[in-house]
């Protein structure tokens, strides 16, 4: 069994780009017009996956966030120095970590020098492997939507005070934020769906950028699923993996009944579950929107 974890976390830690990607080749949006669109909305990078840009998505008052101010990603352990001097580049003030203590032990952040790093832990980790486990002896892929199911729930009733501190941690100095966990998809990813929410995106336009994770980490989903098969010697059955590695619409939309259950709306969830006033949320939106 233990024998098996390892071969999926030593997967995860192989999969790493070979090719470093010319600095001079990678789109800076903040200036350039030309590349403020979907095409470009995925940040190439040698090691990370899943780092791309929020900006230009839509407010439904006919706004649109700004370009080079807001950036999810998946950890930042295995960046080049190509990477560093990328982030730096896009002018990324601040890095917001969302992983517990034992996976920034495990995989510390290569921070670039000049950017604070902040740590706002969602232990979710122990969980995660416990159920890898769980999976190993052949529980369903069913029963690993359930606990992601779960852990999406969880988000709206454990883990408020961290959702909040990372809202007001952008509306204090309004600076270009980069925020993470691991793979960039659950706790990254309602910290995404907030901010859009509280910045005046419609619903539907949140959940579409929740989506994007398995569009643009679908080939990395694949290599790894190939390499556990091969290292396991095809004992393992991967496809009961693949809803941990990538997402799906019901995650995000458990968290948003979770919220209009208890709170009515995703904005009085903002305002109530996370201490966000409407003066707060002024400032966010003059922070980071333009007309």
């Amino acid at each position: 069994m233990y024998k098996h974890i390892g071969i999926l976390f030593l997967c995860l830690g192989l999969m790493q780009c070979s090719e470093t990607i010319d600095l001079m080749d990678r789109p800076l949006h903040k200036d350039n017009p030309s590349l403020q669109n979907e095409e470009y909305r995925l940040l190439p990078m040698d090691g990370a996956h899943n780092t791309r840009e929020l900006g230009g998505y839509k407010t439904t008052d006919g706004k649109s966030i700004k370009w080079g101010m807001l950036f999810r990603s998946d950890k930042l352990s295995d960046i080049s120095k190509t990477d560093e001097e990328y982030l730096k580049n896009l002018g990324i003030k601040k890095i917001i970590d969302f992983r517990s203590k034992d996976e920034k032990t495990e995989d510390p952040d290569i921070i670039p020098a000049g950017i604070d790093y902040l740590e706002m832990p969602i232990s979710v980790d122990g969980a995660m492997r416990t159920k890898i486990e769980a999976v190993l002896k052949g529980e369903t892929d069913k029963e690993v939507k359930s606990f992601l199911i779960d852990a999406n729930r969880e988000f709206v009733n454990d883990y408020t005070d961290v959702y909040e501190n990372f809202l007001r941690s952008l509306i204090d100095d309004g600076t270009p934020t980069l925020f993470h966990c691991t793979a960039g998809k659950d706790r990254a990813g309602f910290a995404a769906a907030i901010t859009l929410i509280a910045l005046g995106v419609s619903k539907e336009d949140v959940v579409e950028d929740y989506m994007k994770t398995n569009a643009f980490t679908k080939e990395r989903i694949e290599d790894i699923l190939g390499q556990i098969k091969l290292m396991s010697l095809y004992q393992t059955d991967v496809e009961i993996l693949r809803p941990l590695l990538g997402v799906e619409q019901i995650y995000i939309e458990t968290a948003f009944e979770a919220a209009e259950e208890k709170y009515g709306s995703l904005e009085n969830f903002i305002r109530e579950g996370l201490n966000i006033s409407n003066k707060d949320i002024k400032n966010l939106r003059n922070q980071f929107l333009v007309n």
